[in-house]
């Protein structure tokens, strides 16, 4: 779906703040920013700064709903948009699983073909360019860029179970990119001697492709992105980790703009609005209330609409990225 804009204002208490596009904000002042400027404010400042009080989209009233966990990325065609013969598209390359990363063998045209090789470790036509399946557990790296900027990553379901086309999935191992619902792994956040949050580190060994995966230090239970299609035990598969998914299940009754977060007590990949957002640091120094520690993901965009016979609701939601975005630096030329 295609936002145009969002109207926003200050929550209640705050009495000042920045926009991205250097516009300062007061208290009883409505503002619209664009989607683009949207997409740069922090996660931390939609859950505790700002409020959405209104989505402008391409859509007359409820007409962008989603109700199904049919995925479609945007701006993409269902046909076979490809250069060579027999090749995938790029949904079919998103929703595609396989047991092994040589499944994923295909050829990515135009602008699915970002960062893909022309041979491939393959051999000529693989296109992705994927790791020889011999590493062990299969580790790969690989992300994919869609035509409105959407990010997805190639992971691998380690849940024991089948994560759902929808679900909001978490690390169970990042370093391995290994994926489980959200209440496999627990997320904790704590701060550093400089008053600094980060996601702490843990040891994990689970079972891979090519054997045992053991890891050290690597990252669990945060955000890991939203289950493209059905991604049974076992599988890799494709999850989106930035720009608007058109179908996750969401919270009945959530409001269209409220933040949205991993929701930790529920196995089938839920997102809802946070029930604490008052930010506070334990004598352990675990923080709890803040965007990171509440697992935050992004801003609903549509009404949740029942799906039907899947006992879920699902809706559109814009996923903000946790990448760091570097601050623009000017420099003068002296010369």
């Amino acid at each position: 779906m295609s936002v145009r804009s969002y109207l926003i204002q200050l929550q209640a208490g705050v009495g000042q703040a920045l926009l991205p596009d250097h516009r300062k904000m007061i208290p009883g002042v409505q503002y619209v920013v664009d989607a683009e400027t949207f997409s740069k404010i922090s996660l931390g400042a939609r859950q505790n700064v700002i409020k959405v009080v209104k989505v402008i989209t391409d859509f007359p009233s409820t007409a962008g709903t989603t109700a199904s966990g049919t995925f479609v990325p945007a701006q993409s065609s269902t046909g076979l948009n490809q250069f060579v013969s027999g090749g995938n598209s790029f949904l079919n390359i998103l929703t595609q699983v396989s047991t092994s990363l040589s499944g994923f063998q295909g050829s990515l045209a135009g602008f699915a073909a970002q960062g893909a090789s022309a041979g491939g470790a393959f051999g000529t036509g693989a296109g992705v360019g994927l790791p020889q399946a011999s590493l062990s557990g299969s580790a790969n790296n690989f992300t994919l860029i869609g035509a409105d900027g959407s990010r997805y990553a190639l992971v691998y379901n380690n849940a024991g179970i089948t994560i759902s086309g929808g679900w909001a999935s978490v690390w169970a191992d990042y370093n391995n990119r290994y994926i489980t619902v959200a209440s496999g792994a627990t997320l904790q956040v704590n701060v550093d001697g400089q008053g600094v949050p980060y996601v702490v580190s843990s040891n994990a060994t689970a079972p891979g492709y090519a054997g045992n995966v053991t890891t050290v230090g690597t990252k669990a239970g945060e955000f890991a992105g939203v289950a493209l299609t059905n991604i049974p035990t076992g599988n890799f598969g494709f999850v989106q980790i930035e720009g608007v998914c058109p179908t996750v299940v969401v919270a009945s009754g959530t409001a269209v703009g409220a933040p949205v977060a991993v929701k930790a007590s529920d196995p089938s990949g839920t997102l809802a609005t946070p029930s604490n957002t008052t930010v506070s640091v334990s004598s352990a120094g675990v923080v709890t209330g803040s965007a990171l520690a509440n697992n935050m993901v992004g801003t609903l965009l549509t009404s949740p609409a029942s799906g039907t016979g899947t006992g879920q609701w699902f809706a559109a939601v814009e996923i903000r990225s946790r990448r760091v975005k570097k601050p623009y630096v000017r420099v003068l030329n002296k010369n």
